[in-house]
């Protein structure tokens, strides 16, 4: 908040100054708090399965080294000069021991060229990469989707083990993401890095270059081998039921394909285009994968 890049409300917004407005927005606000779905909302807070084990003093804790990493502000104006300011340089630099086993969860994730070559190495050095993603059905921002999939083809080449979520999301469901009502179930959200089932990395970074190198992102680092094997479990079971797993083939004449496996009405089923999308939305991603946007994925 102190970073003289950071802007005052009131440089944005002077309407927004006056006292006058001040107490318009403490009404709206208290009137808000009061509204049933807001009571609702509180009331299934104190009655979820944390709040009740918190109650009951039955949380189960595991123990050990946590760090906090982050990314300094100052990073957008020494991104090329200076990457201690990154969070990605200082994630970089746990990374260096990786030998067995990265997973990846990512709602949004655009590898770029150069996240594309790394993670490929990886691949072939014999470290086994997983990553889940969602998929065009049920991305909240298409355009992202456009970003991620020119670089299928190259990661399942190498080894890559690429799943994305089995679900579709409505257009109901798009809008209240773009609205005030939150997130979508249908969407995967998480945000996660597990390295061979030691160390665990959660925070508010997507592997897209927009994360990258202009917003400032935060991520706890977990040393922790139980809470490592629980997300890898986690994975294990979303990617079994809950996700496509991708598969490159190729044909007679060469030309390399991609197939999608997953459930439907609990019944194995393959498909051969992006799942539970449209021609003309397929489309009008692979157009918008032609456009120079990538950096504000």
């Amino acid at each position: 908040w102190n970073s003289e890049l950071s802007y005052p409300i009131g440089i944005l917004h002077p309407e927004l100054i006056g006292s006058d407005e001040l107490e318009k927005g403490r009404k709206n606000l208290a009137a808000y708090l009061a509204d049933d779905a807001a009571v609702n909302y509180q009331q299934s807070l104190l009655n979820s399965r944390l709040a009740k084990s918190i109650r009951e003093n039955s949380v189960q804790y595991s123990w050990g080294e946590a760090k906090a990493l982050y990314d300094h502000p100052q990073k957008i104006e020494s991104y090329d000069q200076d990457q201690v300011y990154n969070l990605a340089y200082q994630m970089n630099i746990f990374l260096e021991g990786l030998h067995k086993e990265l997973i990846i969860f990512s709602p949004y994730f655009v590898p770029g060229k150069e996240g594309t070559k790394r993670l490929s190495a990886l691949s072939k050095s014999g470290v086994r990469v997983r990553i889940l993603t969602n998929s065009l059905a049920s991305t909240d921002v298409s355009v992202v989707h456009a970003g991620y999939a020119k670089y299928r083809t190259t990661l399942l080449r190498s080894g890559v083990e690429l799943y994305e979520m089995n679900r579709k999301l409505s257009r109901k469901q798009r809008k209240q993401k773009k609205g005030t009502q939150g997130s979508s179930k249908a969407s995967l959200h998480a945000k996660s890095l597990v390295v061979d089932r030691e160390q665990v990395f959660i925070g508010s970074l997507n592997l897209d270059p927009r994360s990258i190198t202009e917003n400032t992102e935060i991520v706890i680092m977990l040393q922790s081998e139980e809470i490592a094997a629980q997300l890898a479990g986690a994975f294990d079971q979303m990617t079994e039921k809950k996700a496509f797993r991708l598969e490159l083939r190729t044909d007679e004449e060469g030309i390399e394909y991609i197939y999608w496996h997953g459930l439907e009405n609990d019944e194995q089923r393959v498909w051969t285009a992006e799942p539970y999308t449209s021609f003309w939305h397929r489309f009008g991603i692979f157009f918008m994968s032609l456009l120079p946007i990538e950096s504000q994925l």
